[in-house]
């Protein structure tokens, strides 16, 4: 009995032109300018911008400010090159947009999978919004990712294409140096093993000579990574960066971890404002047991999922075991390092069915319809969720303050940290109470001061004074009282959205 023409098609899993990838691509495309149109921007995505188009080079965005990120160079150095053609902040959106489309174009082409199950992956949570309507250094991870699996073939080994993917994916975040680590560890026993089946049998003393083509790609790879790992760091202090505490790592972290993979795996999401990005939420509170289990066992099923390659089973687990134990000593992270489990696994099915064509890839292709299947809902319930609601009022503030023709008042912002999201949109600085440096970027220096309501009352009215002009604050607390001889007038507030903490006031303040 023959399949239906229109199965046969769906079920195709090797492509041999580009109809069916433009088909997909295209429609993808307008989904993602339709997102990003609707998408407000949070501190963390258009800081990212700011710094990078603020940059006077590619050298300063690596011992510049930059360092007080935490994250590697690429990302920025790839929005510095967006900001030569686009100075607006909508310029990050169409830096992820693009990102985003290459790497759907290399999965439609080149992916081994059924054409399903390529539809399914790109219209799912990860893939179809955490990491490509968040204009964020995760959406050049996946890129990369997937253009090292679309390079990879055992026979036909492309060396040092492969060498500058490994180290390019190594400069996007602590997880791509993490899996262009262990890529780099299957490559290698990849091809010792190929080397073996040539020679027919394993002797009996086993030497080994490094090619000199596998040697160059193991130093390509390893220098960037060793530039990644002296860059990556952020200098003292930094709230955000806590420091390493190898002391958690114990028996009783083991929920904590599973709860994770859990959370990673299967992202599910409420349909509630709160709850949608960053909610950590899961089919189960995380005070359940449940959850524990559940991670373990799609852990176990998807090493079992990639028997077809036992150094891919071995480089999962012990991969997967790495990045835990990162987030239990450093930092647990949200859904979008979670992710990143998913997505290894994903680049594992990918490769194990490049080295073995032929073969049937039944349970690794029924597992991911599975994790697909169930990352659908919450692939629904955040792109309903933030089409019709605010993500963040940064930009409606600065919306505001742009109608209102108030955009070239003196600005003072706080907490600094929350500032950076209206001063992005608006594409100009702002006086921070913190550090008392009028700035479009934040700075963790030895200056830098917690933040305070009445610091940043004080420094509004001896700005005021000394402008001798009214000032524009924009704060997310409330403010006191102000001195006596002062006039100050709240002007707008913005509405609540889905980062609880960026719902901005602006108000208009004028010291006599």
């Amino acid at each position: 009995m023959t399949m239906p023409r229109a199965f046969r098609l769906l079920a195709k899993d090797r492509e041999t032109g580009w109809t069916f990838t433009l088909l997909l691509c295209l429609p993808y495309l307008a989904f993602l300018i339709w997102m990003h149109a609707h998408h407000e921007m949070w501190r963390d995505e258009i800081h990212a911008w700011t710094l990078s188009r603020l940059a006077h080079g590619f050298s300063e965005l690596v011992d510049g400010d930059r360092i007080y990120e935490g994250h590697p160079p690429l990302w920025f150095w790839y929005l510095h090159l967006w900001s030569w053609f686009v100075k607006s902040a909508w310029g990050v959106q169409a830096a992820t947009i693009a990102a985003a489309t290459a790497a759907a174009v290399l999965v439609a082409r080149f992916a081994p999978f059924p054409r399903y199950l390529k539809v399914l992956l790109l219209f799912t949570y990860y893939f179809g919004y955490e990491y490509t309507v968040m204009a964020r250094n995760y959406v050049l991870g996946w890129l990369l990712l997937c253009l090292f699996c679309a390079l990879y073939h055992p026979y036909r080994t492309r060396y040092v294409a492969l060498a500058v993917a490994l180290g390019l994916l190594s400069l996007t975040s602590v997880y791509g140096l993490f899996m262009s680590i262990f890529l780099l560890a299957f490559f290698v026993l990849d091809q010792i093993g190929i080397s073996l089946r040539r020679i027919g049998s394993y002797p009996a003393e086993l030497t080994l000579s490094a090619s000199p083509r596998i040697l160059v790609t193991v130093v390509i790879t390893a220098a960037v990574m060793l530039f990644c790992v002296l860059t990556i760091e952020p200098p003292e202090p930094n709230p955000f960066s806590p420091a390493f505490n190898f002391g958690s790592l114990t028996p009783a972290a083991l929920p904590d971890m599973l709860y994770r993979l859990t959370a990673g795996f299967l992202p599910w999401r409420k349909f509630s404002m709160h709850d949608v990005w960053d909610g950590c939420t899961t089919l189960w509170e995380n005070k359940s047991a449940w959850p524990n289990y559940v991670g373990g066992g799609v852990l176990l099923l998807a090493t079992v999922a990639l028997y077809r390659s036992w150094r891919f089973m071995l480089v999962y687990v012990v991969a997967v075991v790495t990045m835990l134990a990162f987030q239990q000593v450093r930092f647990e992270g949200a859904p979008r390092h979670w992710g990143h489990f998913f997505m290894f696994l994903f680049a594992g099915c990918w490769l194990a069915r490049t080295q073995f064509p032929r073969r049937s890839h039944w349970l690794s292709t029924s597992l991911l319809i599975g994790l697909l299947a169930l990352q659908t809902e919450s692939f629904v319930v955040a792109t309903v969720m933030d089409t019709r609601e605010v993500f963040s009022g940064g930009r409606e503030t600065a919306a505001f303050i742009r109608r209102e023709g108030l955009q070239d008042l003196p600005i003072i912002a706080g907490p600094d940290y929350f500032g950076v999201t209206v001063a992005g949109y608006l594409g100009r600085p702002y006086f921070v109470a913190e550090t008392e440096e009028f700035n479009q970027t934040v700075v963790f220096h030895n200056r830098h001061r917690p933040f305070s309501t009445n610091e940043l009352m004080d420094r509004a009215v001896a700005l005021s004074r000394e402008r001798k002009s009214p000032v524009l604050i924009v704060c997310i607390y409330g403010l006191p009282d102000p001195p006596a001889g002062t006039t100050r007038t709240l002007l707008f507030t913005s509405r609540p959205g889905m980062v609880g903490d960026e719902v901005f006031s602006v108000y208009r303040l004028q010291a006599n």
